[in-house]
């Protein structure tokens, strides 16, 4: 009985080797390559399950999880077209999408290929940035700044040689951080400074030469509106000479009513505010009042006598006529 037990553990184990020896099992996040004669299959087995294999030597299993990795660049120094220096860090989202060629290019395993993706994103860099302007990285005008498109652009290239060369797919690119060297942070900063002066002044400048213009279409407006209002003032003033001159020449056909209107006028101009005045009828413009005087207005006593408007027991005064 002992005997038997044992058989029955030597073949259990003998099984368990055998299995692992001619088997091998794909996780559901691996994708596996199958090197046969050190020769890797051109298909890659991504459908996890248990898999049949040959035992080493003939046959040998490489894995490689294929999730997304991410590769963050170092931060390094580069030139632009205009001669500025920026301070810049990538990162980059990738997967092994061609295991095979993955697998050829780098035997070695995945670090190999992570350093060589690094440095083809290296290379893309320089070239990229040294062909972009200052400008494209860092400006005081959101419309300059074309960080977008300059991700999209080096993504498009890194991928197209990571794809071809290397079996590797990635999934995304872009900028993590951007900087300037301390040795130029104040030159740029003294030149954005000295760009917006510059902006300012054309303002101002532009601000006075249109508050002139608009100074000067008011005093040609002025002057047009005065220059109408004094052909009309100069109207109303020759129509009213016209009038007072018709006036004027029914006064010269009777001087003594003229004579006596504008004494009138003359006594309604003392009287027309509140005073207290001492005169007496000889006085001009009240000589009107003076029955004795030898001015009688328009009217004669005789007219009066005539009408014999007169009041009862009031002499009239004689009449004189001249010689």
């Amino acid at each position: 009985m002992k005997n038997f037990g044992t058989i029955v553990a030597a073949l259990v184990l003998a099984v368990v080797l055998l299995a692992y020896m001619f088997t091998f099992q794909v996780r559901f996040t691996q994708v596996c390559i199958v090197v046969t004669w050190g020769r890797p299959n051109k298909e890659a087995v991504t459908d996890p399950g248990l898999y049949f294999r040959w035992p080493w030597p003939i046959q040998s299993v490489v894995v490689y999880d294929k999730r997304v990795r991410i590769l963050e660049d170092r931060t390094e120094e580069t030139r632009t077209v205009d001669g500025k220096n920026l301070l810049w860090t990538t990162f980059t989202l990738w997967k092994i999408a061609d295991p095979s060629r993955f697998h050829t290019n780098f035997p070695a395993g995945v670090e190999e290929g992570e350093r060589k993706l690094r440095t083809t994103i290296e290379t893309h860099k320089h070239a990229v940035v040294g062909q972009r302007p200052f400008t494209d990285f860092v400006s005081v005008d959101p419309a300059e700044r074309k960080i977008r498109e300059i991700e999209k652009e080096l993504m498009a290239v890194v991928a197209k040689d990571a794809r071809e060369q290397f079996g590797i797919e990635v999934v995304d690119f872009g900028i993590k951080k951007l900087g300037l060297p301390q040795s130029v942070t104040t030159a740029i900063f003294d030149s954005m400074r000295s760009a917006e002066e510059k902006k300012a002044k054309q303002y101002l400048s532009e601000g006075d030469a249109r508050a002139n213009a608009i100074l000067a279409d008011a005093r040609a407006a002025e002057q047009r509106i005065m220059s109408a209002a004094n052909r009309k003032v100069s109207e109303i003033q020759t129509d009213a000479e016209r009038v007072v001159s018709e006036y004027y020449k029914e006064f010269n056909q009777h001087p003594e009513l003229r004579i006596f209107l504008d004494k009138l006028r003359g006594v309604r101009a003392l009287f027309s505010r509140r005073s207290t005045l001492i005169l007496t009828t000889q006085d001009a413009a009240l000589d009107v009042f003076n029955l004795d005087s030898g001015t009688q207005g328009p009217f004669e006593q005789g007219a009066l006598r005539d009408s014999g408007d007169a009041e009862p027991g009031v002499k009239p005064a004689a009449t004189s006529t001249p010689n």
